[in-house]
């Protein structure tokens, strides 16, 4: 099973009364509601590369950045050497980075990651479970994980290098 049995709650819990602004595409921490301070929901998904399963609780204990991404997302392709980049640069801090991709096959996520030469963990989010409902952000959207398993920062949309920097410093503490 690719999906996580409790995962599918990540985009849902954002609420549906929220104002406008939380659908921008950069947000400061304090507009992310009520997800900032809860602890992260657990998914276990399949890596792509590995084959092998990886359950986000697994994982307490270190800095974890979330980035759910699709291959056809033009601000995706463009912030995947920057995460590349964190991972090799912030390896020694602890931090772990997942890539969710929204409903593609392994094939094309093995292709996409050829292509820019990922290392990164690119995870299978075969039938968009982990990312599906009415409230769904829109790609790309970034989950910054507190050590101790909750979410310390939210990012919808496109994030840059400087953004991706300040936003790990709030869980690399």
């Amino acid at each position: 099973m690719a999906a996580a049995l409790v995962g599918a709650d990540w985009f849902n819990r954002l609420r549906t009364d929220a104002p406008a602004e939380r659908a921008a595409s950069s947000l400061p921490v304090a507009a992310a509601g009520p997800l900032v301070g809860d602890l992260a929901p657990d998914f276990e998904l399949i890596n792509a590369g590995s084959g092998k399963k990886v359950r986000l609780s697994d994982l307490r204990g270190r800095p974890v950045l979330v980035n759910f991404w699709a291959t056809w997302c033009a601000p995706c392709r463009t912030e995947m050497p920057a995460l590349e980049k964190a991972a090799i640069t912030y390896r020694s801090d602890g931090l772990e980075i997942l890539a969710v991709n929204f409903g593609e096959s392994q094939a094309a996520v093995l292709a996409f990651a050829a292509e820019l030469g990922l290392k990164i963990p690119l995870l299978l989010d075969s039938d968009g479970r982990d990312q599906s409902g009415p409230r769904a952000p829109r790609h790309p959207s970034f989950f910054f994980m507190a050590r101790w398993g909750g979410v310390a920062a939210l990012h919808l949309g496109i994030l840059t290098e400087g953004a991706l920097t300040a936003r790990l410093a709030t869980i690399l503490q």
